[in-house]
């Protein structure tokens, strides 16, 4: 009769292996890996004795992060090779050695003595949970939307970026690196921009910007010299001299009004152009505060680390809340090509839960905040 610890690491370990061949979308030999996991075991346990590194209880690695770096190791060494190579790899004692050897080093290493920064906060915490919730929601929501439409496509993806970038700003907030945070933020606010300018348009317009961003991507391109003459073309038309600046900015001219204010209300530039476009120049003091510290400059320690942490919190509602209102017009707009189209409905209610969450959350940080600042 098996014993029950046994069970259930096996269990655990099948479990685990099927994960990650879902989110991976790869398949690989669940009998090789499960030698390899034997062998990193026993190889993990010398390496922290040749390391004179003793644990506390419950400090050893996983028996899921294990097998993750097993896994993670060998699809990124034999993902790219036809199946009877990778299958010689599995059987050849040398590729098994350097794989246990590596491996075992890897965890001690990443795991053991990696210095750990304190956060602020965690991932479990309810203010980076309530964030995650929105835009797995808003995600799952996006995802039921099939079609052949452009234009509903196009905008679909650009609206899952906005949502998987959120997700990676609180990711960094939880690891504790509220600093890198806000500069990805500023990223994220620019795209919030462009998704408010381009959801407030018609298919022209957006067919127009994909049109544009072909500017961007011409170097090595074939085709480099028919795009600098067309660029040339469209600068002189437009009476633009700043070739660079109509790179950037110049589908904006497409917007409605935006050509007969060039040089009074509107400029080919992110404050007067692109973010005055999307109605939100009220954030540019808050762009401009995170652009301090794209590059290294005496902000990056001079400011405490939790200031950063806080200031990204409630921008990030605000760039979240734009965003969200933009989906709801895009599912609204395009609810006949939902597979679920009672989500698209429900969509509104649903995500203002989720916001009121967060905001609630945010008032208990600013209380927090506020009793610090008089430690």
């Amino acid at each position: 009769m098996a014993n029950l610890i046994d069970e259930m690491e096996a269990r655990i370990f099948a479990a685990q292996l099927a994960r990650l061949s879902r989110i991976t979308g790869r398949t690989v030999d669940g009998a090789f890996i499960s030698e390899m996991y034997k062998q990193v075991k026993a190889r993990y346990l010398e390496e922290l004795k040749k390391r004179k590194i003793r644990l506390r209880e419950l400090d050893g690695a996983r028996l899921d992060e294990i097998v993750s770096y097993i896994f993670y190791y060998h699809i990124f060494h034999t993902s790219h090779f036809p199946p009877e190579i990778v299958k010689k790899a599995e059987s050849d004692p040398a590729y098994r050695e350097v794989l246990v050897r590596d491996v075992a080093v890897y965890i001690v290493i990443n795991e053991h003595l990696n210095v750990e920064k304190r956060s602020n906060t965690s991932e479990y915490s309810p203010e980076i949970a309530a964030y995650n919730m929105a835009c797995s929601f808003s995600l799952y929501a996006l995802g039921s939307i099939k079609g052949t439409d452009r234009r509903m496509n196009g905008m679909n993806n650009l609206f899952k970026k906005s949502l998987v970038t959120i997700k990676s700003v609180v990711g960094l907030l939880a690891a504790g690196n509220s600093c890198d945070a806000v500069i990805l933020w500023r990223h994220l606010h620019e795209l919030e921009c462009v998704l408010a300018v381009l959801g407030k348009g018609d298919d022209e317009l957006f067919f127009r910007y994909v049109k544009h961003m072909e500017y961007l991507n011409m170097e090595g391109n074939p085709h480099a010299d028919e795009l600098n003459a067309r660029l040339s073309e469209e600068c002189k038309a437009f009476g633009v001299k700043e070739r660079n600046a109509f790179v950037n900015y110049g589908w904006l001219l497409h917007v409605p009004g935006f050509r007969e204010g060039m040089g009074k209300e509107y400029r080919l530039n992110f404050k007067e152009g692109l973010q005055k476009a999307a109605g939100l120049t009220e954030r540019h003091a808050a762009y401009a505060s995170a652009s301090k510290i794209l590059h290294p400059s005496a902000w990056v320690v001079a400011i405490r680390d939790d200031k950063f942490y806080k200031f990204t919190v409630f921008e990030l509602y605000k760039s979240l809340v734009g965003i969200v209102g933009g989906i709801k017009d895009y599912l609204l707009r395009y609810r006949e090509f939902s597979q679920r189209p009672a989500e698209c409905d429900n969509y509104g209610k649903s995500i203002d839960g989720y916001l009121k969450m967060i905001e609630a959350n945010n008032r208990v940080v600013a209380i927090k905040y506020a009793e610090r600042r008089h430690e």
